[in-house]
């Protein structure tokens, strides 16, 4: 991987690439694969991000985020550079530049942002569409690819299955044992519903409609100002349904309470609802979704493969714990979509 970069004369020739005076420039973090620093200027304090990710690539992001802030979203303004360019390219590296929006960190276990966040994934959603990428640049997508990565999640739950049944003596795959059948069950039929008309349906409606993804809606990702939530940086798309974005939200927030809450995941959808409506069909895909076992699928990838070496056996212990319980208790849920719908739609009806 190319070293991130944090040498001064590179970072000011870039910095000379853009219409204002420099007055100093001090770095904010390094990590990730991510490099930020605080520019004060002549027009206000800017954010500079270095990220290793090929040019085209960050091309396709940044022309996104002005996408959407030419649209009117509440997201820090991205600044093109003398000659127009969105994005500098650094051999396997892009550097982008946008103001600096200060506020107060959101939290999750703050209902009420977030709900706030769900109307701003609503509005995030209806203002991604008709983005025309440049040619230029590295599109991303998933749309009507659902189900290889399904059937990839599956085949590797199946095999480390066989990898648990030689560890007799380990607590981690006695557990996964005892639950992976049923894990495999509600995976198989989430798959097989890709195959019927809403997914097909909404798939096609949403490449015409040209929208895309965020991937990874976390509260990170906003700051908490007087005018409300803004978005500090776009740090991914990809063309994919909306329901992925609210599927991953639900599912982190439900992860942190370590059980499934019906009652909050409803005020969620209702909150993105109240912005932009979908559909009965609509819903059937995002239900699918939850259906899939992503978070179950998730904790076991790490472990067989061992992606997180700082980690503790009981670490990994209580994760599988939490996941499990989650899992488990979302069931009744599942099946209730025609209850559930019907009351997302009486209550936009009745406001």
């Amino acid at each position: 991987m190319t070293e991130q970069i944090d040498n001064r004369n590179v970072i000011q020739n870039v910095l000379d690439l853009y219409p204002f005076n420099v007055q100093n420039v001090s770095l904010i973090s390094m990590k990730s694969g991510r490099t930020t620093w605080l520019v004060d200027t002549d027009e206000g304090q800017k954010v500079l991000k270095n990220t290793q990710i090929k040019p085209q690539k960050m091309l396709f992001i940044a022309e996104a985020h002005e996408h959407l802030q030419n649209n009117g979203l509440s997201i820090a303004k991205i600044h093109r550079t003398k000659n127009g360019a969105i994005t500098v390219g650094a051999e396997q590296s892009a550097f982008v530049l946008y103001d600096r929006v200060e506020g107060n960190e959101v939290i999750y276990y703050n209902e009420e942002k977030l709900m706030e966040t769900m109307t701003f994934m609503a509005q995030f959603h209806q203002l991604s569409k008709g983005y025309v990428p440049n040619p230029e640049s590295k599109k991303r997508g998933r749309l009507g690819k659902w189900h290889k990565l399904y059937r990839w999640k599956l085949q590797e739950l199946e095999g480390n299955k066989k990898i648990a049944q030689s560890l007799s003596t380990d607590p981690f795959s006695m557990m996964f044992l005892e639950h992976v059948d049923n894990m495999l069950q509600r995976g198989r039929e989430a798959l097989q519903e890709l195959d019927e008309a809403p997914y097909q349906n909404w798939t096609r409606e949403w490449i015409e409609a040209s929208g895309f993804c965020q991937q990874d809606f976390t509260m990170a990702r906003f700051i908490d100002t007087e005018d409300g939530l803004f978005m500090k940086e776009l740090h991914s798309i990809t063309y994919d349904l909306p329901s992925r974005d609210i599927r991953i939200l639900i599912n982190k927030v439900m992860k942190k309470m370590s059980i499934w809450d019906s009652e909050l995941v409803m005020k969620m959808i209702r909150a993105y609802h109240s912005v932009y409506p979908l559909t009965e069909d609509h819903y059937k895909v995002l239900w699918t979704d939850l259906k899939f076992p992503h978070l179950f699928c998730s904790i076991i990838h790490k472990y067989y493969l061992g992606q997180k070496a700082s980690w503790s056996d009981e670490k990994y212990m209580w994760a599988l714990q939490n996941i499990i319980s989650l899992e488990n208790s979302k069931s009744e849920f599942l099946n209730q979509i025609p209850v559930l719908v019907k009351s997302i739609n009486d209550t936009k009806e009745g406001e």
